[in-house]
């Protein structure tokens, strides 16, 4: 059972805090009204989370932060206050803080913010572990999920082989960093890994270029050049984007794979080759190939072994380590500290569909992490089809029939505008009730039907 410490120095905000959590009997709860106590406390124990105010007598929440990162670095810190700014919470975060809530703020919100901590926590050792755990040619690959963990036993289950493979999935999930780790885990990594994107040259080009030609085979051609699939003898091929070969090129692609001979442009002797063959596709093959597009025999050719790699919607607990593993590389790169970023903007990256996939999240991040003023890359550092993609592909919300849909948009609507007043107001019932233009007695109904915690 995780273990929280609560600390603050208004006696109503402890109990209501400590009645929330202990309602879901998942934690082992610790309360503290006194801030020189908490100071001792955290000192001599280690807690999983400590939840603080930030403005108490004595000690503030951020000296409680520095004394228990001091003491315990792994315990994760949220500070609370009704007196945040964007410049505390930045402080708070830069001292190592994981979030930062203001009052007022509902159960629901607060709930949310210690199962991210707790999942971040999880996914800050995954990255520390990386180096340690994974053999060098999966540390490129950066991944939580469940689906990415079968992927990762596939390849090491057929890296050793020599059979040849098809990588499937959309663009920029990440097709090419499989295909070297298939690669670097096999008998052949001490021997040339040679990629080739099949759609990038025309077709006269390409196949001089993995074929090689012979002098004066045809205009420019002042000299021999062995072709690229010579060079990569004893090593690994890639043929990325396959399905993008012309028919043509397809019929030599059958021949060199059913004799391991090659010819070059213009020339007259066979060359033995001993390769492994990994292609990869976003298309679907099997469709190309009823449409007459693609090979059948090239087709059954290549997909000795299929793996597949599903697009990052579909494995949303991935998204904070990329998110985090980029920033951690734009960071040593850049003469620039961008440190964190916050929770409210993981929950926004994670609720967005990705049609580009990993390649577009790192696009994304690496957008924040110049374009932000602070050290945190925080919701609104983010771009607008993100913060505002509240009906994507993903959403729970479309699921929902036309009348809980619109009952749901309501109620969001209802908890933002209360929260938003009563923030404003600081609490005080009776100027929100006359600035909404409600009753006391509906605040109190409002506050009631969302649980909202806040401080008057």
């Amino acid at each position: 059972m995780k273990s929280i410490l609560i600390i603050d120095d208004e006696i109503e905000m402890l109990e209501s805090l400590r009645k929330i959590l202990l309602s879901h009997d998942r934690y082992d709860i610790i309360t503290v009204q006194n801030s020189s106590e908490a100071m001792k406390k955290v000192e001599e124990e280690k807690f999983d989370l400590i939840l603080t105010d930030l403005k108490m007598q004595d000690y503030s929440g951020i000296d409680v932060l520095k004394n228990a990162i001091k003491n315990h670095p792994q315990s994760n810190v949220i500070m609370i206050s009704g007196y945040g700014t964007i410049d505390a919470s930045v402080e708070a975060m830069k001292e190592g803080a994981f979030d930062f809530i203001e009052k007022p703020f509902t159960s629901k919100k607060l709930l949310a913010c210690i199962d991210r901590a707790f999942s971040q926590k999880a996914d800050t050792e995954i990255i520390e572990k990386i180096n340690i755990e994974k053999d060098d040619s999966l540390k490129a690959i950066i991944y939580k999920s469940e689906q990415m963990e079968r992927v990762i036993h596939l390849v090491r289950k057929i890296a050793p082989g020599n059979m040849n493979v098809l990588i499937t999935g959309e663009s920029g999930t990440g097709k090419e960093l499989i295909a070297r780790a298939i690669h670097g885990l096999s008998k052949r990594n001490m021997n040339p890994f040679v990629p080739i994107n099949c759609g990038a040259l025309p077709e006269n080009l390409f196949e001089s270029e993995i074929f090689g030609h012979e002098k004066g085979s045809f205009t420019g051609a002042f000299k021999t050049k062995p072709g690229l699939l010579e060079f990569a003898n004893q090593g690994s091929f890639f043929f990325d984007e396959i399905g993008d070969l012309s028919l043509n090129l397809q019929v030599k692609l059958l021949r060199m794979l059913e004799e391991r001979k090659i010819r070059r442009v213009g020339g007259q002797i066979e060359i033995d080759i001993d390769l492994r063959i990994i292609a990869a596709t976003n298309k679907d093959i099997q469709k190309s190939v009823e449409e007459n597009n693609f090979r059948e025999d090239l087709y059954y050719r290549i997909n000795t072994i299929i793996v597949e790699i599903p697009p990052l919607r579909e494995r949303q607990n991935d998204i904070p380590v990329l998110a985090k593993h980029f920033l951690n590389d734009l960071n040593s790169k850049n003469d620039k500290d961008v440190n964190n970023i916050s929770s409210e903007a993981i929950e926004s990256l994670q609720n967005y569909p990705w049609p580009g996939n990993v390649r577009e999240l790192q696009n994304i991040v690496s957008r924040a992490f110049y374009l932000c003023n602070s050290e945190l890359i925080q919701k609104q550092d983010l771009p607008l089809p993100i913060t505002n993609n509240q009906f994507s592909a993903n959403s729970e919300m479309l699921s929902l029939s036309y009348k809980n849909a619109k009952e749901q948009i309501f109620e969001n609507f209802e908890l933002e505008y209360l929260s938003h007043h009563l923030k404003k107001n600081e609490g005080n019932i009776s100027k929100t009730a006359e600035e909404c233009g409600l009753d006391r007695r509906s605040i109190h109904r409002l506050i009631k039907k969302y649980n909202i915690i806040y401080q008057e």
